[in-house]
């Protein structure tokens, strides 16, 4: 549901519904597809599937590895204090629309949008091996866009979005914000048009949850998927610089570096009781104390590689295989609040919500822009500056954290649509992550 400049869009209403089989038979793997539910469609699905593992057990991926046959049984589902659906559609429309009133602040807002996004999901996995897991997943997106121009120079601020994706509710909304931050983007996409342009040079950063969440999607998630890692990916959206070896010694980061991944944090968009292929959600380490302990991958992976992985597995839909997938990948609190961080930087440079990024075809060199910025002199927040952006390479990067926020810095974000895979499949993943502090970054402007 959106409203855009006061006038209310059509509303969009989307509806998927089918089933997807896998087969292993003699070191081959198949899979079949079906929008036809009766037992005449599942049968030719069966049927396909099970042509093309026997056609492929002489060229598989694991050929003579026995994959796990799940046996869990029961029922996930996203707790929901007060349902979207619920809302009268009436009532629904007047917050979206009163969120969008509020984000006119100015003559100088040019465009101005209010919108939520929700989701509901039904999934049933089943297996040879007696397991069936059902699941039941709620997931809402608030988003506030407001855009300010003067002349030849034109500002954008949001929230939410791409990153404000969430399960549950109309609590959700409320916890993030929505309606109530409106008008701080809009005088924030205003104060940007007043604003100087970001300096240049190695400056230390604080990075606030929102900039987090994408660093941490990009540089630390994307080359820790097991699959990529061992080459599937590489004709698409590229290989990955971690190879094998490095699990259980290679320095990822500082000593203050530690990653999980945690599917069973209520409220991040990613939770769930089970994998797609079955396996029981658990919390891992993946990065501790810096040192990279093990990687995203799914039971197949784990079997081609011998690693120890975690229940990642995830497909996009009901005509799509399931394949190595971040979740909730996060960040853990560390010790310090806000000001705190603030304090340590003599000079330097605060950034929140990513506008555009580029990184290498092995996830390491990176390159991101924000929408907004601050500039740091000794230990205070000064003025803003426009169009901030950074650049470097993953090891450097991560071994310059020096500081990582306390709980009270510490945000639920995501990414709403994640690409990979061929057929490419899109999916919403979480990342949660205090502010966190980067000594001597490369800064610039224009970004």
């Amino acid at each position: 549901m959106s409203v855009r400049q006061g006038l209310l869009e059509p509303p969009r209403r989307r509806e998927r519904r089918g089933a997807f089989v896998t087969v292993a038979e003699g070191g081959g793997l198949g899979y079949g597809a079906s929008a036809d539910l009766s037992p005449a469609g599942l049968s030719a699905a069966l049927t396909g599937a099970r042509d093309w593992a026997r056609a492929s057990a002489a060229l598989g991926l694991a050929p003579g590895l026995a994959l796990p046959l799940p046996a869990a049984r029961g029922r996930y589902a996203t707790p929901t204090a007060r349902p979207w659906a619920a809302l009268p559609l009436r009532a629904r429309v007047e917050l979206v629309r009163e969120a969008c009133e509020r984000l006119k602040r100015h003559e100088r807002i040019v465009d101005w949008q209010a919108r939520v996004t929700a989701g509901h999901t039904e999934r049933v996995v089943a297996s040879a091996g007696g397991g069936e897991c059902e699941q039941c997943l709620e997931v809402i997106v608030p988003d506030l866009v407001a855009v300010a121009n003067r002349g030849s120079e034109t500002q954008r601020r949001s929230h939410g979005g791409w990153d404000g994706v969430r399960q549950g509710g109309l609590e959700q909304l409320a916890a993030q914000g929505f309606p109530d931050t409106a008008e701080r983007v809009a005088e924030e996409a205003l104060a940007l048009l007043d604003a100087p342009e970001c300096p240049e040079g190695m400056l230390d950063l604080v990075l606030l949850p929102s900039q987090m969440a994408l660093q941490i999607h990009e540089s630390i998630g994307h080359p820790l998927e097991l699959d990529r890692i061992l080459g599937d990916e590489r004709n698409f959206a590229g290989s990955s610089f971690v190879t094998p070896a490095m699990f259980g010694t290679y320095r990822y980061g500082s000593d203050l570096l530690n990653v999980t991944f945690d599917p069973t944090v209520p409220g991040e968009v990613a939770s769930y009781g089970w994998d797609d292929e079955g396996a029981p959600a658990t919390r891992e380490y993946l990065i501790r104390v810096g040192v990279l302990e093990r990687p995203l991958g799914g039971s197949l992976s784990q079997a081609r590689s011998g690693l120890p992985g975690v229940a990642c597995a995830r497909a996009s839909g009901w005509s799509r295989p399931a394949i190595d997938r971040m979740a909730n990948l996060n960040l853990e609190p560390g010790a310090h609040r806000l000001e705190t961080l603030i304090g340590m930087v003599e000079d330097g440079i605060l950034m929140d919500t990513n506008r555009s990024w580029s990184i290498d075809d092995t996830r390491n060199k990176f390159q991101f822009g924000c929408e907004y910025g601050r500039r740091i002199r000794a230990g205070a927040l000064a003025e803003v500056v426009r169009n901030p952006g950074y650049r470097g390479t993953s090891a450097r990067f991560w071994r310059s954290l020096a500081g990582v926020g306390d709980r009270s810095t510490h945000r639920v974000h995501g990414v709403t649509s994640c690409g990979k895979g061929e057929p490419n499949q899109l999916l919403a993943v979480g990342h949660a992550a205090p502010a966190c502090l980067f000594r001597q970054v490369q800064c610039f402007g224009g970004a």
